[in-house]
């Protein structure tokens, strides 16, 4: 088995699938942690499959609109929100603001996900690759954006993908004792974040445009004003970006139709919010990988591809040094 990307997805993908041993190709030189708005996930799922232990805790969630802090969502802020952190209107998480349980993974969550995995960096892939796994029946498992794989292959009429690239800006509060978990969304327009939460100890803020100054003075500023925390100090400050920030529907028959012909025809099963272009949670990817092992295991090729593990890891090995 071949995975296609060492991100959050593909990972936890080599994880599920551990005993058929995969080999996880990344196009990168090093594993792409991009795992940042840890309150997304809403179960344990994602510990269980991973086995890797996450913290339960209750998270407070709140609007900060004209200079207020507002508790109760309404249509305007919520279509506000919508439009600006994707363009359109959809429905956001912005329109529940009840207390909710969420689990929160450990910090350096990718990094416990890559071990006793086995990684080949600059491998992106290639029409040559899908090919030769096909041609000896080697499933492939793509974490790839939809749009990345349509070009490889050469996809007939590639339709517009509509995204919204993010910016991440994140802290850590030291010599100040805080262990809460708090989410405040930002609907206003002319504000650059749209979320900023503070997890534990440590900060994240959202934005849909590269923030102006420092990201410490950014969230310093933010935590003062619209949390009520003061810091003594912030630490372990980072900026990062994600391309495939916020994406957007595209015509549904057409994304199935292309889910589907990838599997019938090249063996490749689409996995993550990015491959197969819809918004679900890192939970749900849990239950798409579960489907995936069950249908492989009743495949007629089950036991040609695991025979050929050894003969493809050679394959690789040579590829590489290349």
């Amino acid at each position: 088995m071949l995975i296609y990307g060492a991100g959050l997805a593909g990972l936890l993908a080599a994880n599920v699938f551990r005993r058929f041993v995969p080999t996880v190709c990344e196009s990168q030189g090093k594993l792409p942690n991009n795992h940042g708005a840890l309150l997304r996930f809403r179960t344990d799922r994602v510990g269980m499959a991973s086995n890797i232990p996450f913290k339960k805790v209750k998270v407070q969630k709140a609007i900060k609109y004209d200079g207020k802090i507002i508790t109760q969502p309404n249509i305007q802020l919520s279509n506000l929100y919508s439009q600006k952190v994707t363009g359109a209107l959809l429905d956001r998480s912005i329109n529940n603001l009840d207390s909710v349980e969420r689990y929160i993974a450990p910090w350096d969550l990718i990094n416990m996900l890559s071990r006793n995995c086995g990684i080949e960096y600059n491998l992106p892939l290639t029409m040559e690759d899908i090919t030769e796994a096909n041609g000896v029946g080697v499933p492939i498992i793509s974490t790839i954006p939809m749009p990345v794989l349509m070009q490889i292959v050469k996809w007939r009429d590639i339709p517009k993908f509509p995204k919204q690239k993010i910016y991440t800006q994140t802290a850590r509060i030291e010599e100040t004792e805080c262990s809460v978990n708090q989410t405040i969304y930002y609907p206003d327009p002319l504000t650059s974040h749209y979320r900023v939460s503070v997890v534990g100890d440590t900060v994240i803020s959202e934005s849909i445009r590269k923030p102006d100054g420092s990201a410490g003075s950014n969230i310093m500023t933010i935590l003062m004003e619209d949390f009520g925390i003061k810091p003594r100090k912030l630490v372990d400050i980072k900026d990062s970006s994600q391309e495939y920030g916020k994406i957007r529907p595209i015509d549904e028959q057409l994304r199935k139709q292309f889910i589907f012909e990838m599997t019938t025809k090249y063996n490749i099963y689409s996995v993550g919010r990015f491959a197969t272009w819809r918004q679900l949670l890192m939970d749900d990817v849990v239950e798409d990988l579960q489907i995936i092992e069950n249908f492989l295991e009743k495949n007629s090729d089950y036991s040609r591809w695991m025979h050929s593990q050894k003969t493809w890891q050679e394959t690789l090995t040579i590829k590489k040094g290349n």
